[in-house]
């Protein structure tokens, strides 16, 4: 009998182990689980889907469930799905509600509804978004509008939050500061303020007047192709005439112009007349003897820039444009030093035929307007003020 005893004892000293076994492999995630939070249950053995992705809500991490769901097992509370709040005011019991409640609000956040972008519980994507970026925004915005010919890299990119605020902003649009400040986030702000002569849009912060900020059929993100881009502001009627200055013609504002900053009046690419020569050659205005206005680079005292009613991009006739400067030839003709007494005609009615070609006398018959190798800016060859006569007369 005391052997049957002794082993009964020991059968169930063996059952009370093994029920503390068994009580310990269950408990003990729990304990895990729940370390410091006495009356937390572990949700996740019925709700997997709420925990199981890469992105958790770290209330759920650091406060568990009830956190939000504090009364879990109230069937009064079920229609609040057992939180001790709604809407906003649960949020804002962690979130800090500045964030959310700036001037200009994203329209999802003024009416509340956090969940359009967010899921509360977790996500496969950063900061517990629905879907990765730009594809949520693309949930409410047309897709169209930010995919063109060209598009801003920023956009390209899926960087949304780059330039907006998703939640509020004092800036319209959500952007996350005003224009230009923003743009200078990523463009070096020198090549748009650092020089003398700034574009007028430029100046007053209105890259927009431009550019568009997403996409575009144009260059550079342009609202439209240039030259009808500038005629927005540039009235068309100043770049109309008989005579176009070729650039203005071919649309090519920008091989004269710097659409943003200058140290040259009018913005022009660089000092005049270097800047002429980029296109006209050189040589033919710096020969031995030079005119005045051309050495000095006033081509705009002789020319207009754009367009003209006149050959050459004359303000006016051939004459009258030379007397601007020359107004005592008009009074009183041009007196030919060797004799005092008489005045050479500066212009013929009727058309003069010579050399083979039919032309009427003006000026530049006799005389070159940029410069020469002969005294008196002489088109032909002469060395003294009597030499260009024989070029039409016989002597």
């Amino acid at each position: 009998m005391k052997i049957h005893a002794k082993n009964d004892r020991f059968t169930f000293k063996k059952i009370v182990l093994l029920i503390v076994l068994l009580s310990l492999i269950y408990i003990s995630p729990i304990l895990i689980n729940n370390t410091g939070a006495e009356n937390k249950p572990v949700c996740s053995g019925c709700h997997k889907n709420k925990t199981n992705g890469t992105t958790i809500h770290p209330v759920i991490k650091t406060g568990g469930c009830v956190a939000c769901h504090t009364k879990p097992h109230f069937a009064k509370s079920k229609s609040q799905k057992f939180m001790f709040a709604e809407g906003l005011d649960l949020c804002y019991a962690c979130h800090d509600k500045t964030i959310f409640s700036r001037e200009i609000k994203h329209p999802p956040v003024a009416q509340g509804q956090c969940l359009s972008c967010h899921d509360v519980h977790v996500t496969n994507n950063p900061k517990l978004l629905i879907a990765k970026m730009p594809d949520l925004c693309f949930l409410c915005h047309d897709k169209s509008k930010f995919k063109n010919k060209t598009n801003h890299s920023a956009v390209a990119e899926g960087m949304c939050t780059s330039c907006h605020d998703p939640h509020s902003s004092k800036a319209n649009k959500l952007l996350i500061s005003k224009s230009p400040d923003l743009c200078f986030n990523c463009h070096d702000k020198k090549l748009f303020s650092s020089r003398k002569n700034i574009h007028q849009p430029i100046a007053a912060g209105l890259c927009n007047s431009c550019h568009e900020p997403h996409a575009s059929t144009a260059p550079s993100l342009l609202l439209s192709e240039v030259p009808d881009l500038c005629f927005m502001c540039h009235g068309m009627s100043e770049f109309e005439g008989k005579v176009v200055h070729a650039p203005v013609a071919g649309g090519l504002c920008m091989s004269c112009h710097e659409p943003h900053q200058s140290n040259d009046p009018k913005l022009i690419l660089s000092q005049m007349p270097g800047f002429c020569y980029n296109c006209h050659d050189k040589k033919l205005f710096t020969k031995k003897h030079g005119h005045q206005p051309v050495a000095e680079g006033r081509c705009l005292s002789c020319h207009t820039a754009h367009a003209s009613g006149f050959n050459h991009l004359l303000p006016e006739t051939v004459n009258n444009t030379c007397f601007i400067c020359h107004s005592e030839i008009e009074r009183n003709g041009h007196i030919i030093v060797s004799f005092p007494r008489s005045a050479h005609p500066v212009e013929s009615k009727k058309e003069i035929n010579y050399g083979g070609k039919t032309f009427k006398l003006t000026c530049s018959s006799c005389h070159d307007p940029h410069s020469s190798k002969w005294i008196r800016l002489f088109k032909y060859e002469s060395y003294n003020t009597m030499g260009i006569c024989g070029h039409c007369h016989k002597m």
